[in-house]
């Protein structure tokens, strides 16, 4: 059992019906234009892809998604608009918060509201078909420290230790090694340096939910065969969360997210989910690259 606060991610198994399931592939097919025979050909991926397209709104007020971030972020939950529709895409490392390097910024501060809000990922193949895990670094979202060589070195030798069992098992081919992990991907994330924490691949199927603090490293796997998710974020609503939702509306131009459709924010008022976009200026004008700010207007 992961820990949404301690480790930076939490597994919900199941959330959707094989129904559901169906229902929304063939919807992201019908959008994209892409079906499974287009795996390693073409890539599809929609930015605000939830809130454009009404096909996809009962997701965000899905009751047992709900019961779960409430029970996990409280009363005042609300949706922050960043979504996304995928087919056939993967990824590298990376953060989905706007202060994406650790310490920099306002999603690091320890001063005033805490940052809690969280990218929900909903996958909708099986792993059989696709190979696709969503790799995370448990803890990253808290504290980030690289290892030192000689730390790289004491740890990468002791994961290569093996036993006089495995090491029969190995030369008679019956036995692989499991190849070391990124090292910039293997870290401290906890000051007092106990263990290092290193990447966790979760295997996913038809209908599973991941829920993940944005500031927590992440990234898709490779996959051998056709992939589709949904992606959510939510928030109590707080600075953080206005922050958020301001960063994606005001600073990523490229995304292109405009305003909320009249008829989604009435669903949203419904379910007390809707949380009014903030006005630029009140926005921290930080951007994801530590160097560069950008000025509110």
């Amino acid at each position: 059992m992961y820990s949404l606060d301690d480790d930076g991610f939490m597994i919900v198994r199941g959330l959707l019906t094989e129904e559901e399931v169906l229902r929304y592939r063939r919807q992201i097919q019908k959008l994209s234009g892409i079906n499974d025979s287009d795996f390693g050909q073409k890539v599809f991926e929609c930015s605000d892809g939830v809130s454009r397209n009404r096909e996809f709104w009962p997701l965000v007020t899905n009751p047992q998604l709900i019961s779960v971030l409430r029970e996990l972020r409280g009363p005042t939950l609300r949706y922050t608009q960043h979504s996304d529709l995928h087919a056939h895409r993967t990824g590298g490392w990376h953060r989905d918060c706007a202060c994406r390097t650790y310490g920099v910024g306002p999603d690091w501060s320890a001063d005033g509201d805490p940052y809690q809000v969280v990218r929900v990922a909903i996958y909708l193949q099986s792993y059989q078909e696709s190979g696709s895990s969503l790799g995370v670094v448990p803890g990253s979202h808290r504290f980030e420290q690289k290892l030192s060589d000689d730390e790289w070195h004491v740890w990468a030798g002791g994961q290569q230790h093996s036993t006089l069992a495995q090491r029969i098992l190995r030369r008679l081919g019956l036995r692989r090694e499991a190849p070391l992990p990124e090292r910039s991907m293997v870290m401290w994330t906890h000051p007092e340096k106990t263990t290092p924490s290193c990447p966790l691949w979760i295997q996913t199927e038809p209908g599973d939910c991941i829920i993940f603090d944005q500031r927590l490293y992440h990234s898709a796997s490779p996959i051998h065969g056709p992939k589709y998710a949904i992606y959510l974020s939510y928030s109590p609503e707080n600075q953080h969360a206005r922050n958020h939702m301001g960063y994606y509306r005001y600073f990523r131009k490229d995304l292109a997210y405009d305003d909320l459709d009249p008829d989604l924010v009435t669903v949203l008022h419904q379910e007390k989910l809707f949380m009014a976009a903030p006005p630029p200026e009140s926005v921290d004008g930080y951007f994801a690259n530590e160097s560069e700010r950008l000025l509110s207007e």
